[in-house]
């Protein structure tokens, strides 16, 4: 009897040790320069930067995506009859991020283990893995991501740079800073910035934060309009090219006369 009031009570004093032992804080932090972009009729992308310090000597993957991931569909095109070049089909990946960008201080595999990459989505290989592909055959699978990739990485929406982020490590811990420029290819939206660190090919702690891409000002007003009233928007639209076309007209036929 008294054995198990013993057990109870080294039981009951452990668990409340446990409650009271503080947890281990994080130290992970990074801010994101800006991380608001706004939309106008003169924007051509935005450089940027992503900065941030951890307590602990680490490698450091930033990965940079849109919150979700959808059903993209690619139109396939081939020869029909020898002559022609036609859509022959569509191919399909799903779910899949419009946009897909990483950035790290060292490649990948050299950093992170190849079941840290899967579980966390990190690199091309290991998006893939869970996507599914409709439209070819299995056999055909890896020639279409690649095709996938290359088409994206051309649109600047996909991109994998290799020793982009800077490191630099002292007694206080490890600072990092990525310096890069925003594509202007890259549609309004709301991205989530992920920064993770790593040490023995493991990752030890993340942070998030949001990069906000955002039509402003006389651009946002015409993009409205196309939705709301998109007849009206129509009629606005030719009424412009016509007047654009006299007046082109009007510069090159006043030319000719001289």
């Amino acid at each position: 009897m008294m054995g198990r009031k013993k057990l109870f009570l080294f039981v009951f004093i452990v668990a409340i040790l446990l409650i009271r032992l503080p947890k281990a804080q994080a130290t992970l932090s990074f801010k994101v320069v800006p991380n608001y972009i706004p939309i106008h009729f003169f924007y051509n992308g935005k450089d940027f930067e992503i900065s941030g310090h951890t307590d602990y000597t680490a490698d450091y993957i930033i990965i940079i995506k849109d919150k979700s991931e959808k059903k993209l569909v690619l139109r396939r095109k081939g020869k029909v009859k020898g002559l022609f070049w036609m859509n022959v089909g569509e191919i399909s990946f799903e779910p899949i991020p419009i946009v897909y960008m990483v950035f790290t201080d060292k490649p990948i595999d050299k950093i992170l283990n190849k079941e840290e990459q899967k579980k966390y989505g990190i690199g091309y290989t290991a998006l893939f893995d869970g996507v599914k592909i409709e439209g070819v055959p299995e056999s055909q699978r890896t020639k279409w991501i690649r095709e996938f990739i290359k088409f994206k990485e051309h649109l600047k929406l996909y991109r994998q740079n290799i020793n982009s982020i800077k490191v630099e490590t002292g007694k206080s811990g490890s600072d990092f800073i990525l310096h890069t420029h925003w594509p202007f290819q890259v549609p309004p939206d709301n991205y989530t910035v992920t920064v993770y660190a790593i040490k023995n090919g493991q990752i030890v702690e993340t942070s998030t934060n949001i990069i906000k891409v955002q039509k402003v000002g006389l651009l946002k007003k015409i993009t409205e309009l196309a939705l709301k009233k998109p007849a009206l928007y129509g009629i606005i639209a030719i009424l412009i090219a016509i007047i654009a076309g006299l007046g082109v007209g009007m510069i090159f036929g006043g030319k000719s006369k001289h």
